[in-house]
């Protein structure tokens, strides 16, 4: 516990200066998370990809994420045209990995896209969506280990609680709700604030267990170690993925 705290503290540090600062403190953070994540999804295939499918893989993310928006469906359009060339062309690389690097890389680099469209309305925007983000994982850990009694998903996150999800959709909906009326208000209409902040704790808690549901498959704890007790870059940043995901679909559809 107290381990996992105090990294907790220092990614604390490091992230939010660098969600609401931005400019190069924010590029340089965003490119190596999307290096060293790329690195992560390749590394759970472990022995069964060559060592220059990672390098590939950091190529794909990278190249969505910063694809301009007007050439996007264009490097989609390429990325599953090669990853079905990959499929015939090696045996060790089947359906399946076409499915999930595919979906991988897809998600991510719209992930990413969506950060750069809300980066648009300010720093703020981001910081809004880190706090509902970690908010909800910070109320779901603790009152599910005091007093979560009923699994939430067994089969996928044998740790997570009902009681610790509900709590974790309570406490992101309030803390969120609460960096809105101090530095959103003047941003956006209310109605929309609500509702992101209703929205995206329960989304951010799908991500995680999407994400859960992959390193059960593929029978690993966490993604990487690079930050201990919290695992790798990609174990920290699941929920917000979807967060920013399902944030700028709501910017899209209300304004």
């Amino acid at each position: 516990m107290k381990q996992k705290i105090i990294t907790g503290a220092i990614l604390t540090a490091t992230l939010f200066p660098a969600l609401y600062f931005g400019g190069w403190f924010f590029e340089v953070v965003i490119f190596v998370f999307l290096f060293i994540g790329a690195l992560e999804f390749a590394s759970v295939k472990g022995k069964h990809w060559p060592l220059w499918m990672k390098g590939l893989m950091v190529v794909f993310i990278n190249a969505l994420a910063y694809s301009p928006r007007s050439f996007f469906a264009a490097n989609v359009i390429i990325l599953l045209l090669i990853v079905f060339f990959l499929t015939i062309l090696f045996d060790w690389f089947d359906i399946f990995d076409l499915t999930y690097v595919f979906t991988m890389v897809l998600m991510v680099g719209i992930a990413i896209q969506a950060v750069r469209a809300i980066q648009a309305y300010g720093s703020s925007v981001i910081v809004y969506i880190a706090v509902a983000t970690y908010a909800c994982d910070t109320g779901a850990y603790f009152i599910g280990v005091l007093f979560g009694r009923h699994k939430l998903n067994p089969r996928i996150s044998p740790k997570k609680t009902i009681e610790g999800s509900i709590a974790g959709w309570i406490f992101g909906t309030v803390f969120s709700l609460i960096f809105a009326y101090f530095y959103l208000t003047r941003k956006f209409d209310w109605s929309l604030i609500i509702l992101a902040s209703i929205i995206m704790p329960p989304i951010g808690q799908i991500g995680d267990l999407a994400f859960s549901a992959i390193k059960r498959y593929f029978n690993v704890k966490d993604f990487g170690t690079i930050f201990p007790s919290h695992g790798g870059v990609l174990d920290r940043i699941d929920s917000l993925l979807f967060n920013f995901m399902a944030f700028h679909a709501i910017l899209i559809w209300l304004l």
